[in-house]
């Protein structure tokens, strides 16, 4: 219990007046005070420290004093992130948080200074979705200064974050990503053709193994994903953390079949490998494969992911529903789907309506 006691202080001009200390234990029955000019503000705090300490919401006034740079390299060294995930976070806080409240203690940063420096970033040039990101770190390592008691409240939470432009999904029509892959070269078509049918992530498809491929059920099993994290190639779970089981089309499966002979047999063999039989890094596939192919069909630069769009937009043509995309393409809802592919979907409206209005028996 908080305790409120009548005591004097000294001034500056030696003269003594009266003040107003709060005594009181806290959960750790560690003996604390502090002193107010003002009787109504020593009550008002005895009070409020009773009820924070009742609810266990009581945080230590000193434990804020921590530097942000210091909670950071602790905060970042306890991480239980995918080795890229974790590469990105360490870049923003070199690039963007610690070079602006590296030096701050905890307990002074404000809301206002952390809308502030949105605004100052925005300012720079810095996109909409990079801003983000960095709001999105200073906020879960707040959120977990506020775990340890810290801090009592997160000053992140609730911050006006800026809009990301809706861009509609570059993507090939069937017939057009066909030619693409038909012009990659031949040791790699396999791979670019499961990219644009199936729909796979890059680093999901280079990670695939033979004993990925199940010819009883005709599936490909998505079970990992390969990303490079500062030179070097880290296997890890997909980037939602969970297996897929893909369905093969038959010429599909024909292909990889007829590939499947050509290399070793080990189960742990991969499927695909660089010219000297490691894993196929993304920039020699783009650089060396992807974008050459383009310029020689005259095509605009774009991203290999356009790929994995391109796999969605043939799905959808075909008739997939929303949920089946989901489940094909792995992303975490079919919400999220519509989100990315909701006009695609859309212009198959057209096709249905026409089908709605085709004549009916009257027996059916």
């Amino acid at each position: 219990m908080a305790h409120v006691i009548k005591v004097e202080r000294a001034t500056k001009d030696g003269k003594k007046r009266h003040a107003w200390k709060v005594r009181y234990r806290d959960p750790d029955r560690v003996e604390r005070a502090r002193t107010f000019t003002k009787k109504t503000d020593a009550e008002n705090f005895a009070s409020s420290i009773e009820t924070d300490i009742l609810r266990g919401d009581y945080v230590d006034p000193r434990a804020g004093k921590v530097a942000l740079d210091t909670w950071a390299e602790k905060w970042a060294a306890g991480l239980s992130v995918k080795p890229k995930t974790k590469a990105g976070y360490e870049s923003l806080l070199r690039s963007r948080i610690l070079p602006t409240f590296g030096k701050r203690r905890l307990a002074q940063i404000r809301r206002s200074d952390i809308q502030e420096w949105i605004a100052s970033m925005l300012a720079e040039g810095l996109s909409a979705g990079r801003v983000r990101q960095a709001v999105i770190v200073l906020r879960l390592m707040l959120d977990a200064a506020v775990d340890d008691r810290l801090i009592a409240r997160n000053p992140a939470d609730r911050i006006k974050l800026p809009k990301i432009p809706h861009k509609e999904a570059e993507y090939f029509d069937p017939e057009v990503a066909d030619r693409i892959v038909s012009a990659v070269p031949e040791e790699y078509r396999l791979l670019f053709r499961i990219l644009a049918i199936l729909g796979l992530r890059y680093g999901e498809a280079v990670a695939l193994r033979r004993r990925h491929v199940d010819f009883l059920r005709r599936r490909l099993r998505v079970e990992e994903s390969l990303a490079e994290v500062s030179g070097q190639l880290i296997f890890g779970p997909t980037k939602s953390h969970a297996e897929r089981a893909l369905p093969i089309p038959p010429t599909l499966m024909a292909e990889l079949e007829q590939h499947l002979e050509t290399i070793d047999p080990d189960p742990d063999t991969l499927l695909f490998t660089g010219e000297k039989g490691g894993p196929l890094r993304y920039r020699y596939a783009y650089m060396d494969i992807w974008r050459p192919v383009l310029k020689k069909l005259g095509m605009p630069t774009v991203g290999m992911h356009a790929l994995r769009h391109s796999a969605a937009a043939r799905m959808i043509s075909a008739g997939a529903s929303p949920k089946a995309v989901q489940s094909i393409m792995g992303h975490r809802s079919a919400a999220f789907t519509l989100t990315v592919y909701g006009h695609l979907f859309d212009e198959d409206l057209d096709a249905l309506a026409k089908r709605m209005d085709q004549p009916r028996s009257l027996g059916a």
